[in-house]
């Protein structure tokens, strides 16, 4: 039976920025995903990507009942792909199907406009409304994405060694059972991204659904919430801070967003990292959180991450390898239990 994915369905549950568009749901950035509960023996899911080169080809991972049931590179521009394929005489089990992103939102998409059900879906709406889990906002660059974690010290460029799921932010989620959402893209810093170019920079993105692939459409900050957000840009504005008009624009950049990110998010926490790629950057960082507690800012922190260990921790394409991330993920938990935040 053939099941149109549509906006505000009681038989799918999304979570992440996910841009509704001309009857399809658009997954942009990492760790957005789609979830259903199956009936069945067989579920496929028709799928539409952009006409990526090999090396942007975006990926995603099943589960099935939590458990990773397989990942899968989406080559075509648009087909229909399996995504479960469960045992005979089994047609009666139920079974939680969830399809995550892995990679980001600035080098591919993934549309998703039918799914094909050997048996029936279930509703699933009650099951996700009870959700009681503190939510999390990550917002960063290629280090939050997850970007090079599973390439070799100096690999080349290709988002199929991206993994969110590997990231601190991913390994902060498992660990701590956050309900978590990104907002992140390799290269791009807070005033300008890593060549010095101040086009390509988060807070001109982040109002808006997918700014990669509709500048049109803004996000409703009032659908998710979250307990803490956990800001982590700088790394690639750090190379271009020796210019003072740089530094001096990093700075009133930094505040201003801060304002952005409290108007939207009344009542959350939000802590400011840096460091693991930017080493002695994160004191202009505790400039501005001085400053702006000075005028009143409340529930603001600061934390600053040691440099990545190369000779102990290794480096994968460039980045923080998966013992670094893994790390970091633990001092932001203290950190955050620490402080009461989580």
């Amino acid at each position: 039976m053939d099941y149109e994915i549509v906006k505000d369905s009681d038989l799918f549950f999304f979570g992440g920025r996910i841009l509704y568009k001309d009857n399809e749901a658009i997954l942009g950035y990492t760790g957005s995903f789609m979830e259903f509960l199956i009936k069945g023996n067989k579920a496929s899911l028709k799928i539409r990507t952009g006409n990526n080169e090999t090396v942007n080809e975006p990926g995603l991972r099943i589960y099935v009942d939590g458990q990773p049931y397989k990942d899968m590179v989406i080559s075509d521009v648009e087909g229909t792909y399996e995504i479960f394929a469960g045992d005979d005489g089994e047609e009666n089990v139920v079974r939680r199907i969830r399809i995550v992103k892995i990679t980001e939102a600035a080098m591919s998409f993934l549309a998703f406009s039918c799914l094909n059900v050997e048996g029936e879906l279930l509703n699933a709406k009650d099951k996700y409304n009870d959700d009681k889990r503190k939510k999390a906002l990550f917002i960063g660059d290629s280090i939050t994405c997850g970007y090079g974690v599973l390439g070799a010290p100096d690999s080349e460029y290709t988002i199929r060694e991206e993994d969110v799921e590997l990231s601190y932010a991913g390994v902060l989620t498992k660990k701590e059972n956050l309900n978590s959402e990104w907002v992140s893209v390799s290269g791009y810093g807070m005033f300008v991204e890593y060549t010095g170019d101040p086009e390509n920079i988060l807070p001109r993105v982040f109002a808006y659904t997918n700014f990669f692939y509709d500048k049109e459409t803004r996000e409703d900050y009032s659908r998710f919430q979250p307990d803490v957000i956990i800001l982590n840009l700088g790394t690639n504005d750090s190379g271009h801070l020796g210019d003072i008009n740089i530094l001096n624009g990093f700075k009133s950049r930094y505040e201003s967003f801060l304002y952005t990110l409290r108007m939207a998010y009344k009542e959350s926490a939000i802590v400011c990292v840096l460091g693991t790629l930017a080493p002695g950057v994160y004191k202009y960082v505790g400039e501005v959180i001085d400053k702006v507690k000075d005028q009143g800012f409340e529930n603001i922190y600061g934390l600053e991450l040691p440099e990545h260990d190369v000779e102990h921790d290794g480096m994968a394409s460039g980045h923080p390898s998966p013992v670094t991330h893994e790390k970091d993920a633990d001092r932001i938990a203290k950190f955050l239990k620490e402080n009461k935040i989580i």
